[in-house]
């Protein structure tokens, strides 16, 4: 009897050890979650997506899966938040860290990843509301080290802009900061087949030409054209008076409060009256939440208008009371918003701070003016086709086969018509690499962007032609906080640390762009002339070799942490 009671107590404890052992270390790990790795689909953005996952699979043993989708899915997916890693830029909208930083304030428009720092918001808030550059500046910089501390984003390069222009074309005034042409003063001389039409390649279907809404390159390009704000920058790139729709202004003695005088007998493309009353809309829409415009944190400035944004509307079918509610509150905060037309010929404008840079602002796509007529009419319509929008620039669209090419003329309602050369610009939509090539060389195309591996042969070839501009543009991968790996820190720093940057300009993009130590590009200037902020503040920040060894362990450590294998890099 006695052994039996024995046989049943050893029984029961090695039952209880064989289930502890099987909830316990032994335990099988879950395999790692998919990430998919998101990119545009040019040649050229396939091989730069296909470099970095190279470089993780080698470094850290994952492989990303690429999803390759044209510019604007992209563009549309990273707003509905339908990624888990994407390979994005971004180009500075004005000289100042601030075009950077305040992007990735908590719940900001263009604030993709779901990433919130109350220190971060805290710090950006406070750069926005100082008048002291110094004191902006060490604000923006401990601003900018939590960002890469915690990773949200992973800066990998400074993009270089590499150009091959024929002899022939002439005047174009080309700067770091977006738009970065300026095809106003362009003009050839003894070009083949005759002067003054450009051909170019925009690379892309412009996917969005209403400038209240508009937020990449490609569409700016066109805008820039098409349409003028209060100011444009002149060949020698200052933003002069007259030089745009205003004839001239005044600025206040504390430097709050503007008023431009709008030239006398501007006119839209269909002969109607531009007036100040244009850019009031324009600026109230940009900003009205019913615009949902990415960009209206480029009108925060202006007093008033963050407060236009943050107003709240409740969805009018639950709730057609609320709605009602909302709407004069709305209205309420756009009468109270800086910007006033008192008549047509005079826009007042207030400012919450004092600015060393609202003046280029000015010359911004946001900025441009609308007509209200047009824009209701037309409604989402507007700007989708050539005849579903109006033009007040030195061209208008003349021409538009979608996907496909593009053709601007001169515009002879444009009030400075005498001083624009070019009768005509020609844009393609070539995505690939070699046609761009193939046509420059006969002459098909002026100007062209030389990809990385034809570098070497324009230098040898074409060395007068071929040209390096520096740009104030930071390429990026952006981590969806919402993935199960992506939203550790511990996981996002070990992607960071497995990129060798210098590896990946040298041998992927090969075009000269810049191994990026931080998020703000040398082209951002700081407190002082001659001053460079991530010079000054976050010099060799992030290790642009990498650290390989750092990064396996982190990753390994976070991997496990939450319950996952953590894989084993190739060679290990």
């Amino acid at each position: 009897m006695q052994s039996k009671k024995v046989v049943a107590v050893l029984t029961c404890v090695l039952l209880v050890a064989s289930l502890l052992v099987g909830c316990g270390g032994t335990q099988e790990k879950e395999p790692l979650p998919t990430i998919r790795f998101l990119s545009d689909d040019s040649e050229a953005a396939k091989k730069y997506a296909q470099g970095l996952q190279e470089i993780i699979r080698t470094n850290l043993g994952i492989e990303l899966v690429l999803e390759n989708v044209d510019f604007k899915t992209r563009l549309q997916k990273m707003r509905d938040h339908d990624f888990d890693l994407v390979f994005a830029g971004w180009g500075a909208d004005y000289n100042d860290p601030m075009s950077f930083l305040d992007l990735w304030v908590t719940d900001g428009p263009y604030n993709d990843v779901g990433w919130s720092n109350a220190r971060f918001d805290e710090l950006i808030a406070q750069a926005k509301k100082s008048t002291d550059q110094r004191e902006r500046m060490d604000l923006m910089a401990e601003a900018e080290k939590i960002l890469l501390d915690e990773a949200p984003i992973i800066p990998v390069y400074w993009r270089q802009r590499n150009l091959a222009e024929h002899p022939w074309v002439k005047g174009i005034v080309r700067t770091a900061f977006v738009p970065s042409n300026e095809w106003k003063w362009a003009y050839t001389e003894g070009r083949p087949g005759g002067d003054n039409v450009l051909n170019l390649n925009l690379g892309e279907e412009p996917p969005d030409l209403q400038s209240v809404t508009c937020t990449d390159t490609v569409s700016f390009d066109v805008l820039n054209a098409v349409l003028e704000g209060l100011v444009r920058m002149n060949p020698d790139g200052a933003y002069e008076e007259g030089s745009g729709a205003a004839e001239s202004w005044t600025i206040s003695e504390d430097g709050l409060v503007y008023t431009f005088t709008i030239k006398d007998g501007l006119k839209w493309s269909n002969g109607e009256p531009l007036t100040a009353h244009d850019f009031e809309y324009a600026w109230k829409t940009a900003v009205d939440p019913r615009t949902a415009s990415q960009y209206n944190y480029m009108l925060f400035f202006i007093k008033g208008a963050e407060d236009v944004a943050n107003v709240e509307l409740p969805d009018p079918e639950a709730d057609p009371d609320a709605y009602k509610e909302a709407l004069e509150t709305l209205q309420e905060a756009m009468d109270n918003m800086g910007v006033e037309a008192i008549d047509d010929l005079h826009l007042v404008v207030t400012l919450e701070a004092p600015s060393t840079f609202f003046l280029s602002l000015c010359a911004f796509t946001t900025y441009y003016p609308l007509n209200e007529k047009a824009h209701k009419e037309w409604g989402e319509q507007y700007a989708t086709e050539l005849d579903k929008m109006l033009y007040c620039g030195p061209f208008v669209i003349d021409e538009w086969r979608h996907g496909s090419k593009m053709v601007l003329k001169k515009n002879p309602n444009y009030w400075d018509a005498e001083s624009v050369k070019l009768t005509e610009i020609h844009f393609d939509m070539i995505k690939d690499i070699n046609t761009p090539i193939t046509m420059y060389e006969a002459n098909e195309l002026d100007v062209i962007g030389v990809p990385g591996d034809f570098i070497p042969k324009f230098q040898a070839e074409r060395p007068d032609e071929f040209k390096q501009l520096p740009e104030a543009v930071c390429f990026y991968l952006e981590c969806n906080l919402e993935h199960p790996l992506l939203k550790d820190p511990k996981v996002r720093k070990a992607l960071s640390l497995a990129i060798d940057r210098q590896e990946y300009c040298d041998n992927v993009l090969r075009n000269y762009s810049v191994p990026a130590y931080a998020y703000n590009p040398p082209s951002m200037q700081g407190a002082e002339p001659g001053e460079i902020f991530v010079e000054k503040y976050l010099k060799d920040y992030l290790p642009i070799k990498g650290d390989p060894e750092e990064a396996q362990k982190l990753f390994k450590e976070a991997v496990e942490a939450l319950g996952y294998e953590a894989p084993t890099p190739p060679g290990k």
